[in-house]
């Protein structure tokens, strides 16, 4: 879609730039396909309705990954959730690319780590936060991610010897 609108070609550009991050964050916490991409596009259209300002792009990415988390978090706890499938479906096309970065194995043994320790893991290793911005993220101290992140690596260290 091209358009004049400044606002639309930034939000187009924010979109391109991290689409793989926002929708990776919603894959690995939700387990349906149908609810990574409902929380993509809420993620976007609040970033497009509320016109946040950063002073970096750091500060962007940040943004972008809180509020993924925290719609996430408000599908995977909402009243109406509880009665929903949970079947988890792979990708579609549309990010075709997402799939093959990441050894799909891999990426099943993450999204069937619990959450507390899911999270710190895909921030970590699959977007490349230290674990200062990772605490930083989500709200938590850095000795405590670091602990996660341990404890989510030995987990998935025993998965996959065990297969």
């Amino acid at each position: 879609m091209h358009t004049n609108d400044p606002n639309v070609q930034e939000l187009e550009q924010t979109i391109m730039k991290y689409k793989r991050t926002v929708y990776g964050i919603a894959l690995t916490q939700l387990k349906n396909k149908h609810e990574a991409d409902d929380v993509f596009q809420e993620v976007f259209l609040l970033y497009f309705l509320k016109k946040p300002v950063f002073d970096n792009e750091n500060a962007k990415r940040a943004w972008l990954i809180r509020t993924a988390l925290n719609k996430c978090r408000q599908y995977n706890y909402g009243k109406w959730n509880s009665n929903t499938d949970k079947t988890f479906e792979p990708p579609d096309d549309r990010l075709a690319d997402f799939e093959s970065k990441y050894d799909s194995e891999i990426f099943d043994a993450v999204r069937g780590l619990p959450e507390g320790l899911r999270e710190p893991l895909y921030l970590h290793c699959f977007l490349g936060l230290s674990v200062n911005e990772t605490a930083s993220l989500l709200g938590i101290k850095a000795n405590t991610a670091s602990m996660r992140l341990s404890r989510a690596k030995k987990i998935l260290q025993g998965k996959m010897e065990g297969e």
